[in-house]
């Protein structure tokens, strides 16, 4: 997902995966519950579960294919000049362009506009209906420590332990450190920034082969 932020129909698809994926660590659970003495437990994470608004959302989210009207009035692209020679630094105008469409990816902004002598930075932000205000890596990577908890605590009580859980620490927003490194700085996957090389407008730090991909 964090890879594909700035590819619209990619995010979706990871979006659904995740989604499908996340669903079926409970169901899977519950498969198993023979191999535990008492079961209980499990209920008393579901009864949690229901207080949590990611939970509720995940276990709402019926389909693996996440579709567009879902996304679209929760979610939004910001495209903003850096460096404009003709633009005064201090001046107010300097900065924001506009909001974009977010269903079109960053290339075709940066390739299909005129030709330019200044940078600019994108930043996207990916919401959805049933998790009002909340981006969208974030409210994953809540959802996957919560599940991650359960998988943890399933494995403690058979006797057990996952090396992967390991020192993991509470996920609290956007600064906090993670063990799993595609969750730390949530915001470096929601910016893309472009350079000038060679004459040509260029995504700095743009994910190997992102567009070859598709």
């Amino acid at each position: 997902m964090a890879r594909n932020y700035h590819e619209p129909d990619p995010f979706r698809y990871s979006l659904g995966a995740f989604i499908q994926a996340g669903r079926s660590v409970s169901y899977l659970l519950q498969k198993e519950q023979a191999a535990f003495d008492n079961f209980g437990w499990y209920q008393s994470w579901v009864d949690e579960a229901k207080k949590d608004p990611v939970l509720c959302w995940l276990n709402d989210a019926r389909t693996d294919v996440v579709h567009r009207q879902a996304l679209q009035p929760h979610s939004w692209l910001e495209m903003r000049c850096v460096g404009n020679p003709r633009q005064p630094v201090d001046d107010e105008e300097d900065g924001p362009i506009g909001t974009k469409d977010p269903f079109m990816c960053t290339h075709y902004y940066m390739f299909t506009g005129p030709s330019t002598d200044h940078t600019h930075e994108f930043t996207r932000l990916w919401g959805i209906e049933g998790l009002k205000d909340r981006e969208l890596l974030e409210a994953c990577a809540d959802a996957y420590d919560r599940l991650a908890q359960l998988v943890q605590e399933a494995h403690r009580r058979l006797g057990d332990r996952m090396a992967t859980f390991e020192g993991m620490r509470p996920y609290s927003g956007e600064k906090s450190a993670r063990d799993l490194p595609c969750m730390q700085d949530i915001m470096k996957h929601r910016v893309a920034r472009t350079v000038i090389r060679d004459g040509k407008e260029v995504w700095e730090g743009e994910p190997p082969g992102l567009h070859d991909q598709k």
